[in-house]
Formats: structure tokens, C-alpha cells, sequence
């Protein structure tokens, strides 16, 4: 079954990426036919990872397309998350399943709702990576990613391509608390990195004010009865 990955942002291109290099079939979703044209004379996507670069060449298209959709993963920020899959909505098979790589909530339950035809899974994550440039993805940081589906259902039987792929995964019973942690943990780490005009790792240069965020972050959470979301923040 083909990936299909709308939005070729930082953490789609790393999923893409990595899926294609272990084998899988990816197609990635281009909103314009400029961005088409760009992607073709770039001649894929270039990702690096530690400190070596590999071009893979993977097939790209645009969102009229006619292939049928049957596993999607949507890696739009969450304002454009919406409208970006109205924009494929007619190619959605029935049944098929959407994978939402949003940070924040609300954008989650708006999509789920509007599509009940897909089984909409929610992911977190804590992979780091940025552009480099149009198409050139660098993988920054290794983390975990937590995918989960708030009706309930069990863990799908393609996570397996996702371990083939390298791309650590735990299926969560309670996702929606791993996505309030996230939620937390970027309202700390977001506002920072535009005041010190930084990375995220150069954070630790600013333990001080990072540890308040996160005390009042904490409070807000526990105020919220997100417990699971506040430990050890």
C-alpha cells in the first residue's frame, strides 16, 4: 500500500525519506505545480543524517491527481492541516486511514469529525529536523514518535514498515495526553528559540528561564487534569 505524504515541511520530507529507503512506496503531495516543477529539477528529496546525504528520488504529484488515496499522512502545520486534505477529499478511499502529524489540539478532532469515513490517527512527536533548503531535510534530533487513535481500535499491522524504516514508534492507549505533553513542551521551547533567535538545542543554554516555563506549564496542566502530561516535564 502507497504513503502518501501531504506537506513536504521538515518532518514530512523525514518520513518520506526514510520510508522510501527502506523500500516502501511513497508518493508525495505538492500543492502547486511551481512546487512541482521546483521538486522535479531538485530531482527528489535530499535528507541528511549524520552528517552523510542520500537523494532519493521519490515520485511527487499533485493534489488533483487520480490515484486513489488509502494511507495519508498529513505533516501541513495544524492551520493548514484541514484544508490541505479537503484539497485530495475525493480521492480519500473509504476506509482509508489518516495520520495526523499536528502539533497542538483541535485541528485533530476537526478532521476526524469532517472525514468519518478515515480512521484518523493521531502521532506525536519529538524528532528534530529542519530545512536545510527547498527539498534538503536535516535530521536534527532523535526522539520518539506516539501514535494513537482516540476512538479506540487496535495498533494497524503496518507499523512494522514503520520499524523497517527506522522510525521509532510506540502505539499510545492514550494519545491525547502524549499530545497535551507536546502541546506543553513547545509552548516552553517555541517562544524561546524567537527570543534568543536560536535552535532548540541551544536552549540549554537558558536552563533559568526554560525551568519557569515549565513550572507554570506544570500548573496549567495539572489545572487542565492532564496529571499524566505534567510529570517530569
Amino acid at each position: 500500500m502507497s504513503w502518501h505524504v501531504l506537506g513536504a515541511g521538515a518532518l514530512g520530507s523525514l518520513w518520506a525519506a526514510r520510508l522510501a529507503g527502506a523500500g516502501a512506496t511513497v508518493r508525495i503531495i505538492l500543492r502547486s505545480a511551481q512546487r512541482l516543477a521546483d521538486y522535479q529539477r531538485a530531482g527528489g528529496l535530499t535528507l541528511t543524517a549524520d552528517d552523510l546525504s542520500r537523494l532519493y528520488a521519490i515520485p511527487a504529484e499533485l493534489p488533483d491527481a487520480s490515484t486513489p488515496i488509502l494511507r495519508l499522512l498529513v505533516a501541513c502545520k495544524a492551520y493548514d492541516a484541514e484544508g490541505a486534505i479537503a484539497q485530495v477529499a475525493s480521492r480519500l478511499s473509504s476506509g482509508c486511514e489518516i495520520l495526523l502529524l499536528q502539533n497542538g489540539l483541535g485541528s485533530q478532532q476537526a478532521i476526524a469529525e469532517r472525514w468519518p469515513q478515515a480512521r484518523c490517527i493521531f502521532v506525536s512527536s519529538t524528532e528534530g529536523a529542519y530545512r536545510e533548503d527547498d527539498f534538503h531535510v536535516v535530521f536534527a534530533g532523535r526522539g520518539q514518535n506516539w501514535l494513537g487513535d482516540s476512538s479506540g481500535g487496535s495498533a494497524p499491522a503496518w507499523l512494522d514498515e514503520l520499524n523497517r524504516a527506522s522510525i521509532p514508534q510506540t502505539w499510545s492507549s492514550d494519545i491525547l495526553a502524549r499530545l497535551w505533553r507536546k502541546l506543553a513542551l513547545n509552548c516552553a521551547i517555541n517562544p524561546l528559540t524567537v527570543l534568543h533567535d536560536c535552535r532548540n538545542g541551544e536552549l540549554l543554554q537558558h536552563r533559568e528561564q526554560l525551568s519557569g516555563l515549565c513550572e507554570e506549564l506544570v500548573e496549567l496542566l495539572e489545572a487542565s487534569r492532564q496529571p499524566a502530561a505534567a510529570s517530569d516535564l
